[in-house]
């Protein structure tokens, strides 16, 4: 289900036809990420005036010069399925090169900014769908079907107005946040019968015209992924996922209600200018080459689509005006990038920059694979902070406190499971919380982010 059109976005060219169809195996690199960071979500970009909780300063897009834009990471980062891209011409070699003209796009356009609150009726139609037993209970911060006992298939939802991600399981597979098995047994359904497991879970989402893809297949199994529009146009990395086993069952699946509201509109720039940007940001990571591709060999760029991509900034969603690559990538294996469109003088790097991966990306800190996790919240129990996050279902998280007479600073720090970062995952992401215990009650001590020293928002 798209979400209304503003007119920041009318008339816009249409993206050209693709010239090339996506490899499967590519398609399944965003859905099973091999690398330990577990979900790729994203986070509400806050600007210049957001306020001390994180939120955002963006409004109804009014106003001539619009807050600078501040992204998770750095403001100009470039993200392909988990490994960088050296820099491009002229910058150096074998960067990214189009392979004729790219579009102009739009002169602006909206960020649209994810959250929803999910009605109990909603959850149970799409418990319907999935064949999901018994009635839809309300927990804390969440709606939940099935799972009685910690057994059978169970559906949980997101609610609350920030609301709307969702998670499924049936009671055939490992817990959610146990390594799957990669290569299950069996032959996997086809494509387009893959694609028919889906399609009552995605008419009760109101996703029945996303754009499907049935991936490539693990063993016995077979990832469909299914690609809303928002606001018209395409996205990447908004996705729902569902893995459906040999006998036409969805096993595992997380995805999102597709409902977004309008942000601040920022001025954009061509598919030629923003990719001058992503060389650039790609050499200033001193991007690396993949294994078989040829020293000095540019990696073209078939062509591009304006569209949405999910980025992250404080800890909520936030969907950002980019232009989504198609890449004809040396010895096959296509794929899509993606790369804010926003022009750079409206980006920035947010306080959280410092964060040295990002989750689903399959880098590692220079600290051994660990990294810290941006923070949403806290409650106090006692002498226990419950610290409220998103994270992914592959990495372990542990909160910890420094203690003083005024302030007491926490941070969580995130692992992946296997301790080395290449487990397959399946990509899906879900508020967590992390506890600490203090050495005595926190009284009217403010509670801090201990990486940028930011109050925390208490619950």
């Amino acid at each position: 289900m798209s979400t209304d059109q503003s007119p920041e976005t009318e008339g816009r060219p249409a993206p050209r036809s693709r010239r090339r169809q996506l490899s499967v195996a590519a398609v399944a690199a965003a859905v099973l990420l091999a690398g330990g960071g577990g979900a790729y979500w994203a986070s509400v970009a806050s600007s210049d005036g957001a306020s001390e909780s994180g939120g955002s300063a963006a409004g109804d897009g009014q106003g001539d010069s619009p807050p600078k834009l501040a992204l998770d990471g750095t403001a100009t980062s470039a993200r392909d399925s988990g490994k960088g891209i050296a820099p491009g011409e002229p910058m150096g070699p074998r960067g990214y090169r189009a392979d004729g003209h790219l579009p102009d796009g739009p002169k602006s356009a909206a960020v649209r900014i994810p959250g929803y609150e999910v009605s109990r009726a909603q959850v149970a139609k799409l418990a319907e769908a999935l064949e999901v037993e018994g009635p839809v209970k309300a927990r804390e911060g969440r709606w939940q079907a099935g799972g009685g006992q910690g057994k059978g298939p169970r559906l949980t939802a997101e609610r609350g107005a920030a609301g709307g991600a969702w998670t499924y399981q049936s009671g055939e597979t490992v817990p959610l946040d146990a390594d799957p098995d990669p290569a299950p047994g069996g032959k996997p359904l086809s494509a387009e019968k893959a694609k028919d497991a889906v399609r009552p879970a995605l008419r009760a989402l109101g996703l029945g015209d996303a754009a499907l893809d049935a991936g490539s297949p693990v063993g016995g199994t077979r990832t469909v992924t299914a690609s809303p529009k928002v606001d018209g146009v395409p996205t990447h990395g908004w996705d729902s996922t569902f893995v459906v086993d040999d006998k036409g069952s969805v096993t595992r699946a997380q995805g999102s209600w597709n409902e977004t509201r309008k942000g601040e509109v920022y001025p954009v720039q061509s598919a030629t200018a923003t990719l001058d940007q992503l060389n650039k940001a790609s050499q200033s990571r001193g991007g690396h080459g993949r294994e078989g591709e040829r020293d000095n060999e540019p990696t073209k760029i078939g062509d591009a689509a304006f569209g949405l991509s999910l980025e992250r900034s404080h800890g909520r969603p936030l969907l950002v005006p980019a232009w989504i690559y198609e890449v004809e990538r040396p010895g096959g294996g296509d794929m899509k990038v993606t790369h804010p469109a926003v022009q750079p003088e409206y980006l920035k790097p947010s306080k959280t920059s410092g964060h040295p991966s990002k989750p689903g990306s399959g880098d590692v800190g220079a600290g051994g694979g660990k990294s810290t996790q941006a923070m949403e919240s806290y409650q106090v129990e006692g002498r226990t902070l419950k610290l409220s996050f998103w994270g992914g279902v592959c990495d372990t998280y542990k909160a910890t406190a420094e203690e003083s007479g005024s302030q007491v600073k926490v941070k969580i720090d995130a692992k992946p499971k296997n301790g080395k970062g290449k487990n397959i995952c399946v990509k899906i992401a879900k508020r967590q919380t992390a506890e600490v215990k203090l050495d005595k009650k926190l009284g009217d001590r403010k509670v801090v982010d201990a990486r940028d020293g930011e109050k925390l928002p208490r619950k």
